[in-house]
């Protein structure tokens, strides 16, 4: 299994576009993230960066967790400066200058685990969780002016489906 150092990674960053400004804090793998590459906790007591271990295994995981990285101490860099650090236009004004990404690559999607089928135009909708109560919007939208109608109720298929792989975002 790779390493990659998270504190040297940090502190390269941290000099090469922060101006070595940034105080050092948590950081640490976390093997629950999925569909996120990384995530900034702000905590005013200890605030913390956690990057997705799953990155380790990928082809090119040092571009992955350095970009996941660098991404995250944006977010880290504005709420230092005691500014708005969602993606606001000031961290895509520095993700562009640092040159990180936006979006993960590399997300591990969660396989679908039921499908529902609308009787009446026989239309598959597979989902992750189970639904309470869902119409097909299709046939919503064309028989009942958009509006839920029961007859258009969704049937939930017995038993798991097989896993179905999403392709890759670009």
């Amino acid at each position: 299994m790779k390493h990659f150092d998270l504190i040297r990674m940090f502190t390269e960053w941290n000099l090469r576009s922060f101006q070595g400004k940034l105080p050092a804090l948590e950081l640490r793998w976390n093997s629950r993230l999925q569909t996120t590459a990384g995530r900034f906790i702000p905590d005013p007591e200890r605030p913390v960066i956690e990057v997705a271990s799953y990155l380790i295994d990928e082809e090119n995981a040092e571009f992955l967790v350095r970009d996941t990285l660098g991404h995250e101490m944006i977010h880290y860099w504005l709420w230092m400066k005691q500014k708005p650090y969602g993606h606001t236009p000031l961290f895509h004004e520095k993700m562009q200058e640092i040159g990180v990404s936006r979006y993960n690559p590399v997300p591990k999607h969660r396989p679908f685990k039921h499908c529902y089928v609308c009787d009446r135009c026989e239309q598959r909708i597979l989902v992750r969780k189970r639904l309470k109560t869902a119409a097909c919007a299709a046939c919503c939208n064309q028989h009942s002016n958009g509006k839920y109608h029961a007859q258009f109720k969704l049937r939930l298929e017995p038993g798991l489906i097989p896993a179905v792989d999403l392709p890759k975002r670009a």
